[in-house]
């Protein structure tokens, strides 16, 4: 750390302390605390103070003249020559003249009205005219000439006007501007433009022949070819519905292809000799997971995430290269990935920018195209980014910890994933260059048809088609041809096997699978069990299931409900027979009629014959039984067996009587024990509730029930025994409406979701067959034959009408007018219209001068010094009343007293609030002279070309060294270092931190240069600024180069920031890990999205066909390979007579608790995507914590509240599934387990 040098020299008077005198005047205070308060007086007005004397002096104006003799050179100078700065010397140029006496003269926008206000002198310099001599000039006008005559155009112009219907003027103001005038269509439209609207034409009558009567044959969109398709549609929609088509679909076709892709990538692995072992134990213990799966209920994936083996992670190939996948390992990578973040933060910094700029120089100098330039050094940027993150990561001590060469297959990973994405690249930009070259050609071969939109796009889409078809494998072979250049063997072979998958072994595979196919829909039939001894009981013990007799039993059991406990069998029981049909046969319609008939009346029978009579409380049952009964059954858990449900009981006529009778008897009792303390008293009421129990509820309720009741039991019963004995004959009518109503109505059969339910028959007969397949086609062809020829010869014989009379309406207004009587305009007209000069877009900037640079500079430093003299008053003003803060805090805080702003603390207030003022008016006024008043729009567009903006920041640069330690650094709280890091700058980099503040004054585009491509203008100062001093300094500049071509001009090249993503290292990483569909699926969008972007597409713009571009599907980044989990079973089944079921879904639990280990939820987080924390990973951390603070905080409470409060967090509700009422609290677990017994929440 640099030594600050001491403060300025100039004279400044100090502020003067004054102590505070306290009133204190206590009445009837004891003596004790008289003479406390005293005391506190005197130790106050010793310690506390205010302010008797502030003075405010600003420091010194930078142009501050020290002496009146002027300097004769820039070596006097004493912060260009670098002499000694400590001899008096008080601001940059004391002693180099004064600076402008306002900025805001400083940059002054020239006017853009040169038409009116611009003439040229005899030495050919632009010359700034008298009030007198402009209005002469707007009296005569500039487009006259020295005699007062106006302009003629000469040959040129009126050449470019007979071609193109414009004329160009040089600007006088500004060289090498042009003002371009363009004339009324009504007056002139030029040749060029005129074969061009001709070409127009024809490509739109063109168009109707070649793309629109075309599509009106063949098309996906109002077409013969269309028509047909509907045609066909409708008939089998038709068909459908009356008959039923069979339909089937492959179900997960896409999963299981790649679940056959990634077997295949390891099918020819071995294991190494040494872990031979470990395979054999790691597979013992899953076969025991899976017959403990089989038999008990617990947590597959939770008893599989601390597997009590090693998993081996080395294999060999057949031809015995070594496999190293220990980067599978979740602990290797939870450890490694927080050192690669900071390895790739890192490598980031302090290299980019000047690396960059130094290649688009070179490249610049070679004269190459901004797009190669731009590719090349993105490329090089990368490389060069890729190298210092892998040396990095070879030399890391960490990463070596990790065992013996992680280092390096994290490396090898990370160029596995980037030269793949770069082969993907690689074809992608053949792709596009395939097409570019295309398009060329047919503008050239074919200048009218490829002025047709749609015909140009249907060639490049089929050109595309045909290189996709062509070059399918091209991002394999190109993979393959990088990793063999960087001798990436492991990748290698994994890319050989997956190419000679596709190749080879998918087509067979896509054949074999599109066979098995499964029906769309599948529908369920149940029919009711009559009798419940026939009801089906299943004992469910240890993973078998059994059917056992059925026992009926009148003894009731306490347990009913399925138990979670694996010792004990559940048992379950079925009332219903269920049969199934699906949509796979022929005639699946009638079938379902059949058995939805079948069903539906032994259903109806069961109901009305049994359930009602029998079952019901207004059945002949409820009217001869007299005790009341239990129709319905229930079944034990303890033995199987069914017993009466007590819910379920149902009163009889009889007990329906006692009933009645125990309540009036109830209701009597009840009225009779209460004392008489109403208003009318018992002797009138007594007869009243009598009255009103014996003949209202006893007399009339009994005569209902015996009456009535009777009745209603009898007739129920007689119309239901009726019913259920007339069913087989009025069911069969009413499920044969209802197949008609499906096909009229509501197709409640569908066999696919997504089709129209509702008015199938209607749609089928009115919408596919009358209009798309009969109106459709006729109207095609009339389209096709009629109209759009008809519309071609209109819009041919319009087009070349328009052309002929527009060339002679052109020629003789030419000829006539513009020839003869054409002049320079000197203001735009109905007839012509300037529509490009200086001052007519924004496309351009403002060059200024260096010494105007400089000058703004030193006005910024005086500003940077101001701001800095602002923070150190005011803490200085501030510092009283802190003091007393501090005071009442140390005094009475162990008290709970708190500082009350009044008294002697609102005085400190008030003088503070003044000075205050006092220090904003005095600053205000001096910044007012020093902003430049340039508005925003304004800033943006200044600019330096190369040498004057190298001189900028060196002459910045320096004047900042000699002026910042001296005038800024010493007024700030924070130390050098600091302030160097918050501008994120390396220590004393004054020539980035010049950069900043140009940046600052100006816009972030003032650091790039004017390149010669750029329109730009002069802004110069009022004639009235000096910059004399300011010239010194640039003559003074020297050794630019060792900037170095850090501000080369970039035009429109992009240049990226390097970047690798982490998840390059993670072999496991991708790209959706979402839902466990898109964790099979691999790589890719999802199906959803896919579908619903195709369908918003076709019904907004049902013509359109929506563009598929190449993405390289068929290449998944990083390759699918399996965890050596998989590996190992797969290497075990393939030498064994027993092989373990992989497809299981017990099996594919264990693998992913396996898989993932006891850090899921880590390496989650360092991969972007984690969904939780995982326990181990919390305690682990909590832990470590709470024991730092153990020892920095012994005895204190709230030290480990954050550790407590983790782990009240980490609290979870577990419930099984298999027993509704067993609900068990579980704080182990922090994640979502899914498993075939339990769910974790």
């Amino acid at each position: 750390m640099t030594t600050r040098p001491a403060p300025c020299p100039y004279d400044t008077p100090l502020p003067e302390r004054e102590p505070i005198q306290f009133d204190v005047q206590l009445k009837g205070a004891p003596d004790e605390i008289v003479q406390l308060v005293h005391n506190i007086k005197q130790i106050g007005e010793q310690f506390l103070y205010h302010w008797k004397t502030f003075p405010i002096v600003l420091p010194l104006p930078v142009n501050a003249v020290e002496n009146s003799a002027a300097l004769s050179s820039s070596a006097d100078i004493p912060y260009i020559t670098g002499g000694n700065v400590g001899e008096g010397t008080s601001s940059l140029g004391r002693r180099c003249g004064s600076r402008p006496s306002t900025l805001r003269d400083l940059f002054v926008t020239p006017s853009f009205d040169e038409l009116d206000a611009v003439a040229i002198d005899t030495s050919g310099e632009p010359r700034r005219l008298t009030a007198k001599q402009l209005e002469a000039l707007r009296e005569r006008g500039l487009h006259k000439d020295s005699h007062g005559k106006q302009k003629r155009l000469d040959s040129i112009q009126l050449e470019s006007i007979k071609q193109c219907g414009e004329f160009e003027v040089p600007s006088l103001n500004f060289p090498g501007q042009v003002h371009r005038w363009r004339l009324s269509a009504l007056l002139q439209r030029g040749t060029i433009n005129t074969h061009d609207t001709l070409m127009e034409d024809l490509a739109l009558s063109l168009r109707f022949i070649i793309v629109t009567a075309k599509a009106r044959l063949v098309s996906h969109f109002f077409s013969v070819n269309q028509a047909l398709t509907s045609l066909v549609t409708g008939f089998i929609k038709l068909l459908d519905i009356i008959l039923g088509v069979p339909s089937v679909q492959a179900h997960n076709l896409d999963s299981k292809l790649r679940e056959e892709r990634s077997r295949y990538l390891v099918a020819e692995l071995v294991c190494r000799m040494e872990y031979e072992d470990s395979l054999e134990v790691l597979c013992l213990f899953v076969r025991r997971q899976l017959r403990r799966a089989a038999t008990e209920k617990f947590e597959i994936e939770r008893e599989a995430s601390n597997p009590p083996v090693p998993i081996p992670y080395l294999f060999y190939t057949p031809k015995g290269c070594e496999v190293d996948l220990r980067l599978f390992s979740k602990d290797i990578m939870r450890k490694a990935l927080p050192i690669l973040i900071n390895i790739l933060e890192r490598e980031t910094r302090g290299w980019f920018l000047h690396f960059r700029e130094r290649l688009i120089s070179e490249l610049r100098q070679q004269k190459r195209p901004d797009e190669e330039i731009e590719r090349e050094v993105n490329e090089a940027v990368m490389k060069e980014y890729l190298e210092r993150v892998y040396t990095s990561i070879l030399t890391n001590a960490e990463l070596k910890e990790l065992g013996n060469g992680i280092p390096q297959l994290l490396i090898e990973q990370a160029q596995a994933v980037v030269l793949m994405h770069r082969a993907v690249e690689n074809v992608q930009q053949k792709l596009s260059k395939t097409k570019d070259n295309l398009k060329n050609s047919l503008e050239r071969s074919h200048p009218v048809r490829s002025r047709i939109r749609p015909w140009l796009r249907d060639r490049l889409r089929s050109a595309e088609e045909s290189f996709i078809e062509e070059c399918k494998w091209s991002a394999h072979e190109e993979a393959l041809t990088l990793c063999n250049n960087q001798h990436l063997n492991q990748t290698v072979y994994f890319l050989n096997r997956d190419l000679t998958f596709m190749k080879e072994r998918e087509p067979v595979l896509k054949k074999e699978l599109r066979h098995d196919k499964t029906p769309t829909r599948i529908f369920q039939w149940r029919t009711h069990i009559w009798f419940p001894s026939n009801w089906i009981v299943r004992r469910s013990f240890q993973g078998h299931s059994e059917i056992i007799p059925t026992v009926l039993s009148s003894t009731a059991t306490s347990i009913t409900t399925p138990r979670s406990d694996p010792s004990q069998p559940v048992f379950l029981v079925e009332k219903e027979i269920i049969r199934t049909t699906t949509t796979r046969w022929p005639l699946w319609r009638w079938i379902n009629y059949c058995h939805r008939t079948w069903s539906w009346t032994w259903n109806a029978m069961f109901f009305f014959g049994v359930v009602i009579p029998w079952c019901s409380p207004v059945g002949i049952r409820a009217l001869l039984c007299i005790q009341p009964f239990t129709p319905d059954l229930e079944l034990s858990q303890v033995n199987g067996t069914l017993f009466p449900r007590q819910s379920s009981s149902t009163p009889t006529m009889i007990s329906t009587l006692r009933s009645l009778a125990r309540h009036i008897s109830k209701a009597t009792t009840q009225f009779e024990s209460k004392p008489d303390t109403g208003f009318i008293g018992k002797g009138m009421t007594r007869q009243l509730n009598k009255f009103w129990n014996y003949v209202g509820k006893g007399l009339f309720g009994t005569l209902g029930i015996v009456l009535v009741f009777p009745t209603l039991c009898i007739l129920s019963t007689i119309l239901c025994f009726a019913i259920a004995t007339t069913a087989f004959i009025w069911m069969p009518a009413i499920t044969l409406v209802l197949q008609i109503c499906l096909g009229l109505f509501w197709d409640m059969d569908s066999p696919v979701s997504e089709r129209n339910k509702y008015f199938v028959i209607a749609e089928a007969i009115i919408w596919d067959v009358l209009i798309q397949g009969m109106l459709q086609p006729i109207a095609s062809l009339f389209v096709a034959f009629i109209l759009c020829p008809t519309l071609s010869f209109c819009v041919l014989s319009f087009g070349v009408l328009r052309y002929c009379l527009r060339l002679a309406w052109d020629s003789f207004v030419f000829h006539l007018i513009i020839k003869k009587r054409g002049r320079i305009p000197a203001s735009d007209s109905v007839i012509v219209k300037r529509v490009e000069g200086p001052g007519l877009n924004n496309n351009y900037f403002y060059q200024i001068r260096p010494e105007q640079a400089l000058a703004a500079f030193e006005a910024k430093l005086e500003l940077d010094e101001l701001s800095a003299f602002q923070h150190q008053m005011e803490q200085k003003i501030m510092q009283p009343q802190k003091d007393y803060s501090q005071f009442v805090s140390a005094c009475f805080g162990p008290f709970s007293a708190t500082l009350a702003r009044v008294g002697a603390y609102k005085s400190l207030e008030r003088e503070a609030h003044d000075l205050m003022t006092s220090l904003q008016e005095k600053l205000e006024k001096r910044r007012r002279d020093l902003h430049t008043g340039l508005p925003t729009g304004l800033r943006t567009k200044l600019k330096l070309n190369t040498i004057d903006l190298k001189i900028a920041i060196q002459q910045g640069a320096l004047m900042l060294e000699r002026f910042y330690p001296s005038h800024v650094f010493w007024r700030l709280k924070m130390t050098e270092q600091e302030f160097w890091e918050s501008k994120a700058l390396t220590l004393n980099d004054w020539a980035g931190l010049a950069a900043l503040l140009y940046s600052d004054m100006f816009s972030l585009d003032f650091l790039t240069p004017l390149d010669e491509n750029d329109t730009s203008f002069r802004l110069e100062p009022s004639p009235q600024v000096d910059l004399g001093r300011y010239t010194e300094l640039v003559r003074g500049a020297g050794g630019l180069d060792l900037l170095g071509p850090v501000y080369a001009p970039r035009a429109n090249i992009q240049v990226h920031s390097p970047f690798l993503d982490v998840s390059s290292f993670n072999p496991r990483h991708r790209p959706i890990h979402h839902t466990k569909t898109s964790r099979d699926a691999g790589t890719g969008l999802s199906m959803i999205q896919t579908t619903i972007n195709t369908k918003a597409w076709t019904l907004w713009r049902p013509w359109k066909r929506p563009d598929h571009t190449y993405n390289a599907e068929k290449l998944i980044i990083p390759l699918p390979i399996p965890h050596p989990a998989h590996i190992a079973i797969t290497i075990y089944n393939r030498d064994t007579d027993t092989p373990i079921p992989l497809d299981s879904d017990s099996c594919k639990h264990i693998l992913r608790g396996l898989e993932e280990g006891s850090e899921e939820g880590a390496v989650a987080r360092y991969r972007g995507g984690g969904e939780g924390d995982s326990v181990d990973t919390l305690s682990n951390t909590n832990s470590s914590s709470g024991s730092l603070g153990s020892k920095q905080n012994v005895g204190e409470p709230w030290a480990d509240w954050s550790t407590n409060r983790s782990k009240k967090l980490s609290t979870t509700v577990r419930v099984d599934l298999a027993s509704p009422e067993d609900i068990t609290l579980d704080s182990d677990s922090t994640r979502v387990v899914f498993s075939a017994y339990g769910t974790t929440v």
